[in-house]
């Protein structure tokens, strides 16, 4: 997906750094100096969300457009709040990226994708969710996991047990949770993980990928 992201922009920006692991983001921006941070949410051993606010503390001038699989307005909001300028999916065409990139260097307002729908369908705060006292210790384990962004495989080797008891336990939150689709109880994962405030668990990895760009000078277009 990173790699995609630099193909598209290649004409007018440069891809100064490509970060696969949360953690190593701070140390990255800090060297590569970047304009713009393109951000996914589904970060391994720290999620995007977590991540926004230690960016917007060090580095108060940096630009930050979360590029997502997570097109729901809820996130977007909070990722909003949480410090990001701009909020799109992942699947944007190379016009839509592009146009998101020049709105977030040049205007104070907020970014949001036409795409990501006008209102948030949550029904409220996912640390407020009354059913979360009726987790089990493994349940809420594998919720912390879920978060921050981990595979039902990587839970799996983690946990020592085999992917489909990962699998049942997912089914059995969902229940008892009353969510009715894996991205919905991604999202309550993530949120939870947000609003909890805690430290990322250790050892959890997923697909998702961090890209900085740095904007092109003129005099380097060809």
């Amino acid at each position: 997906m990173s790699q995609g992201l630099k193909a598209l922009l290649r004409p007018s920006f440069l891809c100064v750094g490509i970060v696969n692991d949360g953690r190593e983001l701070v140390d990255s921006l800090g060297k590569t100096k970047p304009d713009v941070l393109l951000l996914d949410l589904s970060m391994p051993n720290i999620n995007g969300l977590e991540l926004l606010p230690m960016v917007r503390q060090q580095f108060p001038e940096l630009k930050v457009l979360v590029v997502t699989m997570h097109v729901d307005r809820a996130l977007a909001d909070l990722a909003i709040n949480s410090g990001a300028n701009g909020f799109i999916p992942k699947e944007s065409s190379a016009e839509e990226l592009n146009a998101a990139i020049d709105h977030v260097l040049s205007n104070a307002k907020p970014f949001i994708s036409p795409r990501v729908p006008r209102r948030s369908f949550r029904d409220g705060a996912a640390v407020e969710h009354p059913a979360l006292d009726r987790l089990t210790p493994r349940h809420r384990e594998i919720l912390r996991m879920i978060g921050d962004g981990a595979s039902s495989q990587e839970m799996a080797q983690t946990l020592g047990v085999s992917p489909r008891t990962v699998e049942f336990h997912r089914a059995s939150i969902r229940k008892v949770l009353g969510i009715t689709t894996e991205w919905g109880l991604m999202r309550f994962a993530i949120m939870l993980r947000v609003s909890d405030g805690e430290s990322p668990a250790e050892g959890s990895a997923d697909s998702g990928h961090l890209t900085t760009f740095g904007q092109e000078p003129p005099q380097a277009h060809a």
